[in-house]
């Protein structure tokens, strides 16, 4: 199952991980929302927002 899969908090609990944490930077999977956090900021995105900029972010910009 993929974190962008979960819509409720079960399915969310059923995950093997739900949330990444480096040094202070840290994303965390709950229900309808990717929270994006460091020591000073706290940012709530909303799921279907969150899966397109990451998909646009992952994907082949090459002119052709």
């Amino acid at each position: 199952m993929k974190p962008c899969d979960c819509y409720d908090s079960v399915t969310a609990n059923q995950l093997n991980e739900q949330g990444l944490r480096f040094n202070e930077w840290s994303i965390v999977v709950k229900p309808s929302s990717v929270y994006i956090t460091n020591n000073t900021t706290k940012l709530r995105i909303p799921q279907n927002r969150f899966k397109a900029m990451a998909e646009w972010y992952l994907e082949d910009q090459k002119k052709g």
